[in-house]
């Protein structure tokens, strides 16, 4: 999926820059989890092959209401993240949450900013960007 950023994550394990070669780990796993949870298998997977630039189709159907919404959100979430390793995919247009480099407190702001984001579009409250 992101061969290039564990190829990087070794390279600076190999040079001894183990804080660097930590980050990369710990955002790898973040887009996992995020590939994993709390969507169905393989939606995650799917989602972010497509923003890699990979033509997969549209995978199994018929497909629920509520899974096409969550399939929205799960994109727009591993774009996100994407974006952020530099693997040329660019930030979906709404934006994404600031990163601090703290997993649990950029965990939070993810959350934070996926909730505004989505009562904004519901016209529930109007946000400054």
């Amino acid at each position: 999926m992101i061969p290039e950023v564990t190829r990087k994550m070794y390279d600076l394990t190999r040079a001894g820059q183990f804080d660097d070669a930590m980050k990369l780990q710990f955002r790898i796993l973040e887009l996992f989890d995020t590939m994993l949870n709390p969507f169905e298998f393989p939606d995650g997977f799917r989602a972010a092959a497509v923003a890699r630039g990979f033509k997969l189709g549209r995978g199994r159907q018929p497909m629920t209401p509520s899974q096409e919404v969550d399939r929205s959100a799960l994109a727009s979430m591993l774009q996100c993240i994407l974006s952020d390793l530099g693997v040329g995919v660019q930030a979906p247009s709404e934006g994404c949450a600031p990163r601090s480099g703290v997993i649990g407190r950029d965990k939070i702001g993810q959350v934070v900013f996926e909730v505004l984001n989505e009562l904004e579009q519901r016209g529930v409250i109007w946000t400054k960007r």
